[in-house]
């Protein structure tokens, strides 16, 4: 076998992936989300509609 070198774009390491901004999904407003996908304002009030 011989040691070559493995492309950039094939080697995980060489380029880590980018994280996304995260967006609401309610009110798609960039910033912090919760596991559900939805930012603390929008959380609250789907919360308070389920009441």
């Amino acid at each position: 076998m011989t040691n070559t070198a493995i492309p950039p774009d094939r080697d995980p390491t060489a380029n880590p992936p980018k994280d996304e901004p995260t967006v609401c999904l309610r009110c798609g407003e960039p910033g912090p989300v919760g596991d559900d996908g939805f930012c603390d304002k929008c959380e609250k009030a789907l919360e308070q509609a389920c009441l």
